[in-house]
């Protein structure tokens, strides 16, 4: 019993000292931590009218065109009529309900009223006819959510006007909002002390903290200093080689020397690719069972390979959206097409109707308009799909002009050997008709054969579709070069008209033998197509075509149709060109917010109305300047904002600071931030000596126990994320990701006490730095291996006496707790 108890106090002692989010196994000791949801994810409902912006985009985009549409005619405000005594213009007003009470409750289908009329129970709404089954499903899904609302717009950005009917005048005002001005020279302002400054980026964060009555922290310690760059730049600890010799090294350039390091390691184009694979929402399969794409971990190499060797920030947009149509370029290069090759598709079953397919490549034109447009400009153009942005300045023509750049856009199988254009485009194309037509001959060839198992007779339909996708396959290898196989290819686009054939579901209705096989979705190589606006969003309600051209309110004057194909090319232009300003600063915001944990936009994707606004303008413009006019260079920048005294603060908390600024909006100190996913368990491989140093190469399995790579190698999937990576906050791919959220749960508890992988990585650290028969040395070694820091004389006697009271097998079990205690340490999961 004494033996137990000197172990408890031991592990106390330890939690004190390491606060380690775990329960030990065997030790009967748990520590409960609260789950705290943050983050973007639509599906996550609020319990009250806070929402995330994702929510606010959902219920903006999806939710008020149909109850404009169907419901607030009778039971808004302004009705001339309410009926029931219901109002539906607000989510208080949905909550309060009317004369049969509320008309809805959070979370709960069943028993809301509005569910219940729509489905015309004993209320059927609206009244003269019903939903269509997709609105209907969307209404049940923001009931579920927890019936998140639009934000609540400051006075100063009030609606645009009651019908969201944004007009001339409208987008000539816009133009003046802060985010779309030209940036200009910030003079420095004046400050309390003209010593601390490092950079000009301190001058703008001092006069701050001035302004608050706030002072800055002092500066980091060296190990806290090393610990945070390393893990800022290329993702993973320092060893304690490199701590001993940066802390030893008194040279007044040992810091800079240190940046520059870590800027020139390999490890750098791998951390930030991971960033920016974020933003992208990379990933290497479709959402609903469609056809994978084969190549997508070429465009992931790009991405770090472009870092790594800093391509400017706007050529690094440029080839991600026209490589193809850039003269000059390697022909490798084509693999940054996979920003947009690799987006998601849906299934398309060839029983769906034209409406059906219609809408679904309609979502699909809206992811790419939305991760362009969200992910390089700040800006939710894809709010106006179904009608004018109810706050920005951007109408529906916009949306359906850049719409039109992706309907003319065609995923497909591009070669990376010398070819003609002509040529080249020719094999993309065909290998994509191929793929499709040998994915169909498998699909129906197995449910033949089970329907033949099942004693089906009727298997005339499989025998016709079977024996046309075998003449296709034929047909189209004998167009192919002989050594087609042997081409390499990378996931890319090209120009290609997209619209769905009427004819196919015409054909289909045919029986006869002879009869030619159509498929649903055609493409014109070549060829571009002017989408008209589809009033409310409906496929079947068209307005006008819209010429592709670029956003109103971001053009100098009238924006021109754009005239060369899709028009990716002169997208890419005025993109990095008349809209550098905002371009400029959207990146310049995302990079800030991924070194701090906090952004100078709070909302890094939603520079309109409805985000938050700088919380220091006049820095976010002077360090946007010096980032155009200097070339666009991310290494230049990363160099600029961690050699500033404010990233080389201490994290220690003050309490007079934390009255004054609990959320730290003043930067008076560092943010202590968690580590991602990749991050810890890149660390894990690292101290435990498992780390394989090899890049690129086609992705693996994160959850397989024999993988040591980064995890930035690791498969990723929008349709079932690996156990690993979903339970420690990895994004949802199906859509742009601004930010990552941060969750604790019992279950990642759970995971640090039981998982195979941490006991695994905890038994080869034991084994790389312990020796049974000397402790002290071995207790050293460990602190030195995973904590990068001397162990103080306590944690050394509690680890004598707690090892010390072990014996034979027991002192093997013993270290191992101790090793995976440190290995799942607060200490270990945090950068300070």
């Amino acid at each position: 019993m004494k033996a137990t108890a000197d172990r408890f106090r031991w592990i106390r002692t330890l939690f004190v000292r390491c606060a380690a989010p775990l329960a030990l196994a065997g030790m009967g000791l748990s520590l409960w931590m609260p789950c705290v949801l943050h983050g973007e994810d639509p599906d996550a409902g609020p319990t009250d009218a806070r929402t995330t912006q994702a929510q606010r985009d959902f219920f903006e985009a999806k939710i008020r065109p149909i109850l404009k549409e169907h419901c607030w005619e009778c039971h808004a405000r302004d009705s001339q009529s309410v009926k029931g005594g219901l109002l539906l213009d607000s989510r208080q007003a949905v909550l309060r309900g009317g004369d049969s009470g509320p008309a809805a409750m959070v979370g709960k289908l069943t028993d809301s009223l509005i569910i219940s009329a729509i489905h015309y129970n004993e209320l059927q709404m609206p009244p003269q006819s019903r939903l269509p089954p997709s609105s209907v499903a969307l209404l049940e899904k923001w009931v579920g959510m927890g019936l998140p609302w639009g934000a609540t717009v400051e006075s100063s950005t009030p609606e645009l006007d009651k019908d969201g009917i944004v007009d001339s005048a409208q987008i000539a005002a816009g133009k003046n909002f802060w985010s779309l001005q030209p940036l200009s020279t910030v003079e420095l302002p004046p400050v309390s002390d003209t010593h601390w400054p490092r950079t000009r980026i301190d001058y703008f964060v001092l006069a701050g903290l001035d302004d608050a009555g706030l002072r800055p922290a002092m500066e980091a310690d060296k190990r806290a200093l090393i610990r945070r760059l390393s893990f800022d730049l290329v993702g993973l600890p320092p060893t304690w080689k490199e701590v001993e010799c940066f802390s030893a090294d008194q040279s007044s350039t040992s810091y800079e020397q240190l940046v520059e390091r870590l800027l020139a390691s390999p490890g750098y184009g791998q951390r930030w690719g991971r960033h920016w694979l974020d933003v992208v929402r990379y990933a290497e399969d479709h959402p609903n069972g469609a056809l994978p794409p084969r190549y997508p971990h070429l465009y992931r190499d790009w991405v770090v390979g472009a870092l790594n060797v800093d391509l400017p920030y706007d050529e690094f947009l440029s080839r991600q959206l026209a490589a193809d149509q850039m003269e000059g370029l390697p022909l490798e290069e084509l693999a940054a097409l996979g920003f947009l090759g690799l987006s998601p598709t849906y299934l398309i079953d060839e029983k769906f109707s034209k409406e059906v397919v219609e809408s679904i490549k309609a979502d699909e034109w809206e992811d790419k308009v939305d991760v362009v447009t969200r992910g390089l400009l700040g800006l939710t153009v894809a709010c106006a799909r179904c009608h004018d942005h109810k706050y920005d300045p951007i109408t529906s023509a916009d949306y359906y002009a850049l719409a039109g750049v992706m309907a003319s856009t065609q995923l497909v199988e591009t070669p990376t050997v010398p070819l003609s254009p002509e040529d080249r485009d020719n094999i993309s194309g065909l290998t994509e008709q191929l793929r499709f037509h040998e994915t169909r001959y498998e699909s129906r060839y197995k449910q033949r054969q089970g329907l033949i198992k099942d004693g089906e007779p009727d298997i005339y339909r499989y025998d016709k579709e079977i024996l046309e996708s075998a003449s296709e396959i034929q047909r189209i290898k004998s167009l192919l070069p002989d050594n087609y196989e042997s081409i390499p290819r990378v996931n890319a686009v090209r120009d290609a008209a997209e619209h769905v054939n009427p004819e196919s579901y015409v054909i289909r209705e045919l029986v006869s033998p002879e009869a030619k096989f159509w498929r649903t979705v055609e493409y014109t190589a070549g060829k571009a197509r002017d989408l008209p606006i589809h009033i409310r969003g409906s496929v079947t309600n068209l307005g006008e075509p819209i010429p592709r051209r670029y956003i109103s309110v971001l053009s100098t004057g009238s924006p021109l149709p754009f005239r060369h194909g899709s028009g990716r090319r002169e997208l890419a232009e005025a993109i990095v060109g008349q809209s550098r300003h905002l371009t400029g600063r959207v990146i310049v915001n995302r990079v800030w917010g991924w070194h701090f944990g906090s952004h100078l936009v709070g909302t890094p994707s939603n520079f309109g109305a409805l985000g938050d606004r700088p919380s220091h303008p006049e820095l976010l413009d002077d360090l946007t300047l010096r980032f155009v006019e200097q070339g666009w260079s991310l290494k230049q920048l990363h160099r600029e904002i961690v050699l500033s005294a404010t990233y080389r603060q201490s994290s220690r908390f003050d309490e007079a600071s934390y009255l004054i600024d609990p959320a730290n909006a003043h930067y008076w100190r560092m943010n202590s931030r968690r580590l991602e996913v990749e991050a810890w368990r890149d660390a894990m491989l690292q101290v435990s000596g498992g780390l394989d140093a090899n890049s690129g190469g086609e992705s693996f399995d994160v959850d397989d126990l024999g993988q040591s790579r980064r995890t930035l190698y690791a498969k990723t999937s929008r349709q079932v994320a690996a156990t690993l990576l979903k339970l420690f906050d990895f994004p949802q791919l199906t859509r742009h990701a601004e930010s990552r959220s941060v969750t604790t749960t019992p279950l990642q508890q759970l995971y640090f006490m039981n998982s195979p992988f941490v006991l695994r990585h905890a038994e080869m650290t034991r084994d790389a730095h312990v020796d049974v028969s000397c402790w002290e040395s071995s207790v050293m070694s460990c602190y030195h291996a995973i904590l990068q820091r001397e162990p103080s004389e306590l944690e050394l006697q509690s680890a004598r006496e707690f090892v010390g009271l072990a014996t034979g097998a027991d002192r093997e079990t013993a270290w191992l707790m101790l090793v995976q205690s440190l290995l799942t340490s607060n200490e270990f999961l945090f950068v300070e």
